[in-house]
């Protein structure tokens, strides 16, 4: 009790330090302006200020004109230059469906190689195995293994280079992050 009391006596007494801490300093900011004080410069009544003339040596501006050629549009999306548009409808469905939004199913080992399935967000499942193109970055996948499946991607980057990505789908996602 004793403990909560003290922290009790320190707030107020910090309170009240802070308060007294902010009056002192509105009055002197409140006094620093009543000793500057500023009169008008020209009273609306006086009879000795007179308009200026408009100085004559100044020489008009050239308009000034700007060339865009040969500039990229600043307010023109990157990846809208590169062409990159809505996926064409006339790929095979693995293909309109991005590696990210697909879920690994199972993996079968048999005697005619691996195989995995996949499910892509609708609900149907495909088979796939190694040389199988997916997904709509040109993916292939590269490998079937007992824990996923393995897809090089190649895209071209913001900056129109070319790029390879490997990208790891597993059966069991838990189990790979430690």
């Amino acid at each position: 009790m004793d403990v909560t009391c003290e922290n009790r006596r320190l707030t107020r007494k910090t309170a009240r330090l802070t308060l007294i801490g902010c009056a002192c300093l509105l009055v002197s900011v409140g006094l620093s302006f009543a000793e500057t004080g500023q009169t008008p410069a020209v009273e609306a009544g006086d009879q000795s200020a007179q308009p200026v003339a408009p100085n004559s040596t100044l020489e008009p501006m050239s308009p000034r004109s700007y060339d865009p050629s040969g500039r990229r549009d600043p307010f023109v999306p990157v990846l809208q230059q590169l062409g990159v548009g809505p996926i064409d409808p006339s790929l095979p469905p693995l293909q309109r469906v991005g590696l990210t939004e697909m879920n690994l199913i199972a993996v079968v080992w048999g005697a005619y190689g691996n195989t995995a399935m996949v499910q892509t967000p609708d609900g149907n499942g495909y088979t796939v195995r190694r040389g199988t193109r997916i997904g709509p970055n040109n993916g292939v996948v590269s490998a079937v293994t007992e824990k996923g499946i393995v897809v090089q991607e190649r895209f071209t980057d913001v900056y129109g280079s070319k790029q390879e990505r490997e990208y790891v789908k597993l059966l069991h996602p838990k189990e790979g992050v430690e």
